[in-house]
C-alpha cells in the first residue's frame, strides 16, 4: 500500500488563533496547498484521521489542532475574501464602467465596497463554517479529513474562486446590496455543495461546474435585477440588465474558476525556473489549472541537475491532474536521454518520494483505491490513463481532464514505455496480473535486450515465468541455480540472489526424488520447506515490487507442491507397529527429557564459576523426575565436570560403611577412566583396593583417595549424584551404616571445592528429624521438584520424540493433564498405554483407525485394569509413604477423600475419620507437602485424580483388608 504524503514546508503541530501569521498560513493552505491541511490533521491524530465517517464535532473538539482550526476558519476565510475583493473586484469595476460608458460615482462605489465586502464576508464565513461542521457532525459520506480539510480547503477555495470573487465584484461595481447579499448566499451554497461532492477533483470543479453555475445564476439575477430594480447607470431594459450584471458575473466566474487572477504572477517564476533554475509555481500552488510556459523544461532541468530532487518535483507535478501531462513529457524525455534507462525505471520503483499516495486520502475508499505517485508515472509512461479516484463522478472528471491535457503528452511508443506500462500493470493489484501467464509479457521484456541491463531483465523474467508455470513437483529440479558472468553489475542483485536460492530448493527436491528412504525423503522436503520460508522472508524485506509479488507467488506455489508431497509421504502406510517412545519407569535422558529447565538453570547458578560450590538435595513427590534430572547433568555442564552416578539402590547393598566408601571411591575412579583425563604420566594413580577400606579406617582411606584424585583431576570437578538417599537412613537404622558417615561427607564437601554431592530422594528437610542428618543438611542447598508446567507436559505428551508420528486431539491432551495434574510419570504411563492400544488395534486386531488419539482413547486407557496394574509401583509407593510417615492418620484421611471427586472441608473429613480437626489438619498438611492432596477454596482433594481413583478402587475391591500393609 502507498504511504501518506509527506508535506515539504511549514507545518506547525497546531495552529495558534493568537498568531496573525497562522491566519495567513491557513489562508495559503486553503487556496494554494489544500494537501497541507490534510497533512496537518493527519499529524495531529492519524488514527482519528483514518477513522471514517460519523465522527462528531465534540470528539474532534478535544484535539487542539482541530479545535484551533474551527476557531480560525472564519478569520482565514474573511482574509481570503478581502484579498480577492482587491484582486478581482477592482478590475471588474473598471471593466464594467468602461462597458457602460459611464463614470463611477465614488460615493456609491465606496458604499458598495463596504456593503458588498461585509455581505460576502458574512455569507462566506457562515457557509464555510456550516459545511465544515456538517462534514464532521453528519459525515456527508466523508471521513473527518474530508469533512474538515475538503470542506475548508476544497469547498472554500473552489467556492471562493467560483462565487466569492465575482459576488464581491458586483457589490463593488454596482452597490446593489440586496442582490449582492442574496447572490452571494445562494452562490456560496451551490459552490460549496459542489465542492463537497467532488472533493477529489477540486480543480475540475472550478472549470466544469463553476462556469455553469456562474453563468446561469448571473444571468438569472441580471434579468431579475433589470426587471425589479431598474437600470444601473442609465440602462433601462432587461437586456441591458443582463449585459450590466450577467456579463461581469460570468467574467468573474471564469477568472475565479480558472484561477486566472494568479496567472500573471506565476508566468515569470515559471520561465525563470525553466531557464535559470529556482522554485517553480507548482511547488507552492498545487491548484494551478492553466498551463505555464516552460513547465516541462523546468521538470527535465531539475531531473538533470539532481535526480532525487527532480523526482520529488516530478511527484508534485503528477499530483495535479492539469499539470500531469508536463510530468509525463519531462520524464519520457529524460528517460530516453539516459544511457542507463532501465536503471532509471528501477530508481522510480525504489524512490521513497514516489511511494506516497497521489492525493492525500480522505475516505476509506481513498485509502483502499488511490494509487501511488509511482503507479501514476509508470502508467503515464506506458500511455495509460491511471484511475486516481475512488467514486464514479470523480473518475469521470479525471477522464475528462486526462483527455483535455492529452495533446501535451509525449505519445511515443518505445520498448522502454512498453516495459513501464508492464511494470504499472504488475504494481496494480486490482489488475490481478498473476492470474495471467507471465509469458504474455514476453514480447515486452525480451525487447529490452538492446539496452544496458536488458539481458538481465529478460533472463530473470523468463526464469520467473517458467517457475510460475510449474504445476508438478517433478518440474522443480529442472530449475538450475541462476548465475551471471564474472564482473557483471546487476540492476537488481536481490532478484538474482532470490532466483539462485530457488535453484537450491530445486536441488533439495531432486534429493527427495532420488531417495528411497522415507525418513530421507521427509528430511529433504523439510529442508526445502525451510529454504522456502527463509527465502520468503528475504524477498519480503530485500526485493522490490513488482518482482517481490512474482517471487512470493512462486514461493506460495512451490510450497504447496512440497507440502502435498510431504503429506503423501507422511500418509504412507507404516511397515510395522509404532515404536513406543514413552518411558514409564526408568529415568529419561536426551530428547526424551522434557521440562525442568528451571531446576537445571538453578543448578547452573549454584555450580557455575570457580571456588567452593554448594552441594544440593533434590527432593519431591515419588516419580516426579528427580532421577532424570541427575542423569541429564552431564550434558548440561560440559567436559570440565565429571558426573558420578552413585545410586543407593545399587551401591547401597553393602554390609558396612567401609564397603560403601570403597564403592564410592571405585565409582570416582571409573568415571575418571571413562573421561580419559588421567594421562600417561599419572600411572601412579591406581584403582582403590577394597582392603584399604575394610581392614583399616575407611574414613582415612577415602580421604587419602580424594587427595590423590585432587592431584590428577586436571582442574575437573566431580559431582556425585546420590539417588534415593533415604536408603542411607534405612542402612543407619538397620546398623549397616554408621551415623557419623553423614558428618564425614559434610567435612569432605567443605574441604574439597571440586567435590560436590547431589542427593535426591523423597523426604523433605523438615522431616529429617534425627540428629545425624542435621550436620549434613545444614550445609547443602534444598531444591524441591514438583509437577511439570503446562507447556512442558503438553510437549511431553504430544512430542515424546522428534519423529513421533501419531497426533492428539486437544481435548485428549487436556484430559491427560487434568487426570495427572502434570505428573510426568503418569503422563508417560498414559501415553505408553495409548501407543500400545493403537498398535494392538491396528496390527493385531486389523482395525482401520485414524492416526490420532481422541478423548475416548484416553478414557479407554485410564479405565482399563492393566493401567493401574502397570502403575501399581507408583500408587503403592505413595500410599506406603503416607502410611509410614508422621503424623498418623494420613491413610485414613485419604480413604475418606477418595469418596468425593469435589473434595471436602476439614470438618467433614474429621467427622468421617473420627479424628479431631487439629489431627486431621496436621495429616492434610503433611500430605500436601508430599503433593498428594491440595486445598482449593477451603476444600481438600487429591492433587492427582488418578491417585484418588486408585484408592477408591482399592476400597471397593476390599484390597486394604486382604493385602498386608493396607
Amino acid at each position: 500500500m502507498p504511504t501518506f504524503p509527506t508535506y515539504h514546508g511549514e507545518l506547525p503541530k497546531r495552529l495558534n488563533p493568537r498568531r496573525l501569521r497562522h491566519y495567513f498560513l491557513l489562508a495559503y493552505w486553503v487556496y494554494f496547498r489544500p494537501t497541507a491541511l490534510k497533512c496537518y490533521l493527519y499529524q495531529a491524530d492519524p488514527e482519528l484521521y483514518r477513522a471514517g465517517p460519523g465522527l462528531g464535532i465534540f470528539r474532534t473538539w478535544r484535539i487542539p489542532a482541530y479545535r484551533n482550526l474551527y476557531l480560525m476558519t472564519p478569520g482565514a476565510v474573511a482574509l481570503l475574501v478581502a484579498l480577492l475583493s482587491v484582486l478581482v473586484g477592482l478590475p471588474i469595476v473598471l471593466v464594467t464602467s468602461w462597458m457602460q460608458g459611464t463614470q463611477v460615482e465614488w460615493s456609491n462605489w465606496v458604499f458598495g465596497v463596504a456593503l458588498g465586502l461585509a455581505a460576502s464576508v458574512v455569507n462566506v464565513a457562515a457557509a464555510g463554517l456550516y459545511y465544515m461542521v456538517a462534514g464532521i457532525l453528519f459525515g456527508v459520506s466523508f471521513s473527518v479529513s474530508s469533512g474538515v480539510a475538503d470542506s475548508v480547503s476544497s469547498s472554500v477555495a473552489t467556492g471562493l474562486a467560483v462565487v466569492v470573487g465575482f459576488s464581491v465584484a458586483i457589490g463593488l461595481a454596482f452597490g446593489l446590496t440586496t442582490i449582492v447579499a442574496f447572490s452571494v448566499a445562494i452562490g456560496l451554497a451551490l459552490g460549496l455543495a459542489f465542492g463537497l461532492t467532488f472533493t477529489a477533483t477540486r480543480l475540475m470543479i472550478g472549470l466544469a461546474f463553476g462556469l455553469t453555475i456562474v453563468v446561469v445564476v448571473g444571468l438569472a439575477f441580471g434579468v431579475a435585477g433589470g426587471v425589479e430594480f431598474g437600470v444601473v447607470g442609465g440602462v433601462e431594459a432587461g437586456l441591458g440588465s443582463i449585459i450590466a450584471i450577467g456579463v461581469p458575473f460570468a467574467v468573474a466566474g471564469g477568472v475565479g474558476a480558472l484561477r486566472a487572477v494568479f496567472y500573471p504572477f506565476q508566468v515569470i517564476p515559471a520561465l525563470r525556473s525553466a531557464f535559470r533554475g529556482g522554485r517553480h509555481p507548482l511547488e507552492w500552488d498545487e491548484l494551478i489549472i492553466l498551463p505555464l510556459p516552460g513547465t516541462q523544461r523546468a521538470l527535465a532541468r531539475r531531473l538533470q541537475q539532481n535526480e532525487t530532487a527532480g523526482l520529488r518535483f516530478l511527484a508534485q507535478a503528477a499530483r495535479n491532474p492539469f499539470q500531469r501531462w508536463a510530468a509525463q513529457a519531462a520524464l519520457q524525455f529524460y528517460l530516453h536521454e539516459q544511457s542507463s534507462s532501465l536503471q532509471l525505471l528501477y530508481t522510480l520503483l525504489a524512490s521513497p518520494s514516489l511511494s506516497e499516495y497521489v492525493f492525500a486520502p480522505a475516505t476509506k475508499a481513498d485509502w483502499e483505491r488511490l494509487p501511488s505517485v509511482r503507479q501514476v508515472l509508470l502508467g503515464e509512461l506506458g500511455g495509460q490513463w491511471v484511475d486516481c479516484s475512488s467514486d464514479p463522478m470523480n473518475r469521470l472528471a479525471e477522464r475528462v481532464v486526462w483527455a483535455l491535457t492529452r495533446p501535451g503528452r509525449d505519445r511515443r511508443k518505445t520498448p522502454l514505455t512498453r516495459f513501464a506500462g508492464m511494470l504499472y500493470e504488475m504494481l496494480d493489484e486490482r489488475n490481478q496480473v498473476f492470474d495471467k501467464n507471465l509469458v504474455s509479457y514476453a514480447e515486452i521484456y525480451t525487447g529490452l535486450t538492446g539496452y544496458p541491463g536488458g539481458e538481465e531483465i529478460a533472463r530473470t523474467f523468463e526464469a520467473m515465468a517458467a517457475f510460475l508455470s510449474y504445476d508438478d513437483l517433478s518440474d522443480l529440479p529442472r530449475n538450475q541455480v541462476f548465475s551471471e558472468k564474472p564482473g557483471f553489475s546487476p540492476i537488481r542483485p536481490t532478484v538474482l540472489t532470490a532466483l539462485s536460492r530457488l535453484g537450491e530448493v530445486g536441488a533439495e527436491v531432486a534429493a527427495y526424488q532420488d531417495s528411497t528412504s522415507r525418513v530421507n525423503q521427509l528430511a529433504a522436503l523439510a529442508r526445502a520447506t525451510d529454504d522456502l520460508d527463509d527465502l520468503d522472508e528475504y524477498i519480503a524485506t530485500q526485493v522490490m515490487a513488482p518482482e517481490q509479488y512474482i517471487l512470493r507467488r512462486i514461493i506460495q506455489q512451490w510450497r504447496r507442491l512440497v507440502s502435498e508431497a510431504g503429506g503423501e509421504v507422511g500418509r504412507a502406510e507404516e511397515i510395522g507397529p509404532v515404536a513406543n517412545p514413552y518411558v514409564a519407569g526408568p529415568p529419561v535422558v536426551g530428547d526424551l527429557f522434557v521440562g525442568r529447565q528451571d531446576i537445571l538453570r538453578r543448578l547452573e547458578e549454584l555450580w557455575g564459576g570457580e571456588g567452593q560450590r554448594p552441594s544440593v538435595v533434590i527432593y519431591g513427590h515419588r516419580r516426579m523426575g528427580k532421577s532424570s534430572i541427575l542423569h541429564n547433568l552431564g550434558a548440561r555442564f560440559g567436559t570440565q565436570t565429571v558426573v558420578v552416578d552413585f545410586n543407593m539402590q545399587r551401591a547401597g547393598l553393602v554390609a558396612s560403611t567401609g564397603e560403601l566408601l570403597y564403592n564410592l571411591a571405585l565409582a570416582l575412579y571409573d568415571a575418571g577412566e571413562e573421561t580419559r583425563f588421567f594421562g600417561k604420566n599419572l600411572v601412579s594413580f591406581e584403582e582403590p583396593h577394597e582392603q584399604q577400606f575394610t581392614a583399616h579406617n575407611s574414613y582415612t582411606a577415602f580421604d587419602r583417595f580424594l587427595k590423590h584424585l585432587g592431584r590428577v583431576r586436571a582442574r575437573r570437578r566431580f559431582i556425585v549424584t546420590v539417588d534415593e538417599f533415604e536408603l542411607i537412613e534405612k542402612g543407619i537404622q538397620e546398623g549397616q551404616l554408621e551415623p557419623r558417615l553423614l558428618d564425614f561427607w559434610r567435612g569432605l564437601i567443605q574441604t574439597y571445592p571440586w567435590f560436590v554431592m547431589a542427593f535426591a530422594g523423597l523426604h523433605t528437610l523438615q522431616e529429617m528429624t534425627r540428629d545425624y542428618w542435621h550436620p549434613l543438611f545444614g550445609s547443602v542447598t534444598p531444591i524441591p521438584v514438583s509437577f511439570l508446567g503446562h507447556a512442558a507436559v503438553w510437549r511431553l505428551i504430544t512430542q515424546p520424540t522428534p519423529d513421533f508420528s501419531l497426533d492428539y486431539d486437544r481435548e485428549a491432551v487436556e484430559r491427560i493433564i487434568t487426570l495427572t495434574h502434570s505428573q510426568p510419570y503418569l503422563a508417560q504411563l498414559i501415553g505408553h498405554g495409548l501407543v500400545t492400544r493403537f498398535n494392538r488395534q491396528t496390527f493385531e486386531e486389523g482395525k482401520e483407525r485414524e492416526r490420532r488419539f481422541s478423548l475416548a482413547d484416553v478414557e479407554a486407557v485410564v479405565n482399563a485394569p492393566e493401567f493401574y496394574r502397570d502403575g501399581d509401583a507408583y500408587f503403592t509407593g505413595v500410599w506406603r509413604q503416607a502410611e509410614s510417615s508422621n503424623p498418623p492418620g494420613q491413610t485414613t484421611v485419604l480413604r475418606a477423600l477418595a469418596q468425593s471427586e469435589a473434595g471436602m472441608p476439614v470438618g467433614e473429613i474429621a467427622h468421617r475419620v473420627e479424628l479431631t480437626p487439629e489431627e486431621t489438619r496436621r495429616a492434610l498438611e503433611t500430605l500436601a507437602q508430599h503433593d498428594v492432596v491440595m486445598e482449593i477454596e477451603e476444600r481438600w482433594q487429591f492433587t492427582v485424580e488418578l491417585m484418588r481413583r486408585w484408592v477408591r478402587n482399592q476400597i471397593r475391591n476390599q484390597v486394604f483388608r486382604k493385602k498386608p500393609g493396607f
